[in-house]
């Protein structure tokens, strides 16, 4: 792993299992063709409910894996060393620390910290119980109430040492993907074929192309099995049994992540109470999730190969629209997700889109809610379909000013004057993926190129400018952020 990830490894699986299991805030794409359709996330999105969005959700869950893979003998401390608790309907998730300290929520007490949680009344706050059984209330939105009304419930899942967060992280796969799930989500895609077009397709592909890779790891034999030993509990770790839990810590028997308890808001996982499970493979697991993920991936195939004719023009804006960024993930991840046969003509439609270009300039970037880099996507996804030497010469062409620019100077960070702010907040996502395309195209120029270093230094003064923000305790940037930090610390879709 890379170091800078290793370091970050364990929290960023903190925030993205918290993300996923999470089921509001909620800003569902669906359009309503009647009453009828009123439904929560869950009943359409059985998967991809929580991260606010699907997109996020799909990418969250492309993290854990990528982290799972890359995760290999990382220990778990640094931030997964408390419990976890998933709640029912709300799909709200406490996540511990590692010293049992406790902390307040963010985004209207969505996230409770401490070393216990504890379920608030019906619509009030959820009450987190710390390690000397106190109870700190998260944060809310109007002093009183979580967002949607949603109180932390459930029993915890406690895990411990070096396997830690990664046993946590298969436990949770185990419950979202699995085939029943993954075919509502399928049937979904093809019922609505423009939903999360572009960017949504892409990432479901790179996810899929992930589980791939994990299951054909040579990282995790079945000697490495992982084990749980005794997590799940009535007592203890949800504070209903310490010094001082009381009737705060009371919790509802809602399951937790891969719980089995009654009402089990995530199932899948053999987990049972009080009990030690068997071991688990990390491999296996992984062969039945990208068995499950399949048909969602090639519905996406069939859908882009629907749509490819149709799109005359490519979309150039630095949002999820954008195309050039989700075609280069697609090329990324077809292969390896079963889908080769949307190579050649992903490749091909690059080439018409972007071949042409020329004359573009770092002065019309960036827009006020950009998380992507028009100029630097298209770049990132013609070095994909062009020779090296190419490449050299149609970069030249198309960004000449380049040459002359240095790394101070080319594509500074933009003023981030609001990171809590929804769509000011874009712009420390555009940081970090500036600095995974400025890798890229640096990486695809031949050796000598004096390019090479104008572009590494501009990635390192982005990287460096959004990174701190990644995790930052805020909902706004903590549901998706994550995943483009790990891109920009120099993993790709495609490793």
């Amino acid at each position: 792993m890379i170091p800078a990830l290793e370091e970050r490894a364990a929290h960023f699986a903190e925030v993205a299992l918290a993300n996923v299991t999470r089921e509001y805030p909620n800003a569902p794409a669906h359009l309503l063709a009647g009453p009828d359709e009123l439904v929560p996330p869950r009943t359409l999105h059985p998967v991809f409910y929580g991260a606010y969005d699907w997109h996020s959700s799909v990418h969250m869950h492309w993290l854990l894996l990528r982290l799972l893979r890359r995760g290999e003998g990382v220990s778990g401390v640094g931030g997964l060393g408390g419990a976890v608790g998933a709640g029912g309907a709300d799909g709200a998730v406490g996540v511990g620390s590692t010293d049992g300290a406790s902390g307040a929520g963010s985004a209207g007490g969505a996230l409770v910290g401490g070393g216990a949680l504890a379920e608030g009344a019906d619509g009030g706050a959820a009450v987190g119980g710390s390690a000397d059984g106190g109870a700190t209330v998260g944060g809310t939105t109007d002093g009183g109430t979580a967002v949607g009304g949603a109180a932390i419930g459930g029993p915890a899942v406690a895990w411990d040492g070096a396997e830690g967060w990664r046993g946590a992280v298969v436990r949770a796969m185990d419950a979202h993907l699995t085939p029943d799930a993954l075919a509502v989500e399928t049937a979904y895609l093809r019922a609505h074929p423009s939903f999360e077009r572009p960017y949504g397709w892409a990432w479901l592909l790179a996810l899929t192309s992930e589980s791939t890779a994990l299951a054909e790891s040579g990282a995790f034999g079945e000697s490495s099995a992982l084990t749980e030993s005794g997590a799940l509990t009535e007592s203890g770790a949800l504070g209903n049994g310490g010094t001082s839990g009381g009737e705060s810590g009371a919790h509802r028997k809602s399951g937790a992540l891969g719980g089995g308890g009654e009402s089990s808001a995530l199932t899948g996982s053999s987990v049972t109470r009080g009990e030690s499970s068997a071991p688990f493979s990390v491999r296996r697991s992984a062969q039945q999730w990208r068995a499950a993920l399949a048909p969602a991936a090639d519905a996406v195939a069939d859908l882009l190969l629907a749509w490819l004719p149709k799109a005359t023009y490519p979309v150039r804006h630095g949002t999820h629209a954008n195309s050039a960024f989700a075609l280069g993930l697609v090329l990324d991840s077809a292969q390896r997700a079963g889908q080769q046969r949307l190579v050649a003509p992903v490749a091909e439609k690059i080439r018409a889109w972007y071949a042409p270009d020329h004359g573009a300039a770092t002065r019309w970037e960036p827009s006020g809610q950009d998380f992507l880099s028009p100029l630097l996507c298209e770049a990132d996804a013609v070095r994909r379909v062009l020779p090296q030497d190419e490449f050299a010469a149609w970069l030249g062409v198309f960004l000449p000013e380049l040459a002359e620019a240095d790394g101070a100077s080319f594509l500074p960070p933009p003023r981030v004057s609001d990171a809590a702010d929804p769509q000011i907040g874009h712009l420390l996502g555009l940081c970090l993926s500036r600095a995974a395309a400025l890798r890229g195209i640096a990486g695809a120029l031949p050796d000598g190129d004096p390019r090479t270093a104008t572009l590494t230094a501009a990635a390192e003064a982005n990287l460096a400018a959004a990174l701190p923000a990644t995790t930052s305790g805020d909902f706004t940037t903590d549901h998706w952020l994550a995943t483009f930090a790990t891109l920009a610390l120099g993993e790709t879709v495609a490793d």
